[in-house]
């Protein structure tokens, strides 16, 4: 029998179905705005955890060697890489998500792009 690749997002989906199950057995008489609210807080922070881990992944594909570099939005010339920053966005459900890529600057025009796209 061939095994699956576990996709990097398998642990913290199972991580959240699994609240939502204690959830649901802690709360059997909640209405429907309850379960509703309850599977949406659920999502929310999956959402934030997705979105946080498919940044990261294309991240490291990007500052892989060889990897082609992205172009200035304002020239079109390739961008150089002047270290790696971090900032954080609020997402949908009001979550923050970490954001660590490098930062590129371009020669020509001086732009710098975090993140690049």
């Amino acid at each position: 029998m061939d095994e699956q690749p576990v996709s990097p997002w398998h642990e913290p989906a199972a991580k959240i179905l699994q609240e939502l199950e204690v959830w649901r057995l802690t709360h059997p008489d909640a209405t429907f705005a309850e379960i509703e609210a309850g599977v949406e807080q659920r999502l929310d922070a999956l959402r934030a955890h997705l979105i946080e881990q498919e940044v990261t992944l294309r991240a490291a594909a990007e500052g892989a060697e060889g990897a082609e570099r992205p172009g200035c939005p304002t020239c079109g010339r390739p961008l150089e890489a002047r270290g790696t920053r971090e900032r954080s966005v609020t997402v949908r459900g009001n979550r923050p998500v970490r954001l660590r890529r490098r930062y590129l600057v371009c020669p020509a025009c001086a732009a710098g792009h975090f993140p690049p796209r």
